[in-house]
């Protein structure tokens, strides 16, 4: 079991996107282009074949990986969905009461608004590399996240998030050059976690993490 460390997933998370610059930067143009035409309806699964994508280059699968391998992630298409698609109507009601709770509600809202993004993507990720159902995948990540033992990988992510982000500050436009880095630091990340542990499915539910700082 690996150990988070955020400036190594970072550090790696950028060398990823550097020298594979192309292949990372169309296949999250593609992602989002047909995320966006289907109404989102595309995101988990393409996101998926993203991460499945940077986990062959990590580990230097051959044949390398093709931007159309991106589509790839359609086999699972009906847990991304799914993940998604739930997530997403949880995060709404969940939004929806805390707005009407003065001060409490407000600050749960501001925390839950962060830790969403990470939690989803953590559990897209071990649907992709580890074909877990999403309702298995997400209560890892729960159960991992309220117990303190995913706390450095919830970190991680929100700060991947604010570097993905920083695009916005060029126009806007800079986010379609800044996002796929933020994808590539998850994938150091996941790589740090849970790459040691060979493919395990989801009959051998991951080890939680070791967070170091």
């Amino acid at each position: 079991m690996g150990t988070v460390k955020i400036g190594d997933a970072i550090s790696a998370g950028w060398n990823i996107y550097k020298d594979n610059f192309g292949l990372v930067f169309l296949g999250c143009l593609i992602t989002w282009l047909v995320s966006a035409v289907s109404c989102n309806v595309c995101l988990g699964p393409l996101l998926c074949g993203m991460f499945m994508v940077l986990a062959r280059i990590i580990k230097k699968s051959e044949p390398k990986p093709e931007v159309g391998d991106v589509f790839k992630g359609f086999d699972k298409f009906l847990p991304a969905f799914l993940l998604v698609l739930v997530c997403g109507i949880c995060y709404f009601v969940l939004q929806c009461i805390l707005l009407i709770i003065p001060i409490i509600g407000w600050i749960l809202l501001f925390i839950v608004a962060f830790a969403y993004g990470p939690i989803l993507t953590w559990a897209l990720m071990l649907i992709a590399n580890r074909d877990m159902k999403w309702t298995e995948a997400v209560g890892f990540v729960l159960k991992a996240t309220f117990n303190g033992k995913f706390t450095m990988p919830i970190v991680l992510g929100i700060l991947a998030g604010i570097i993905g982000g920083v695009g916005i500050i060029a126009c806007g436009i800079g986010i379609i050059f800044t996002m796929p880095l933020a994808v590539c630091i998850y994938a150091a990340a996941y790589e740090q976690v849970f790459g040691g542990e060979g493919g395990a499915t989801s009959a051998e539910a991951p080890v939680e993490p070791e967070v170091v700082a």
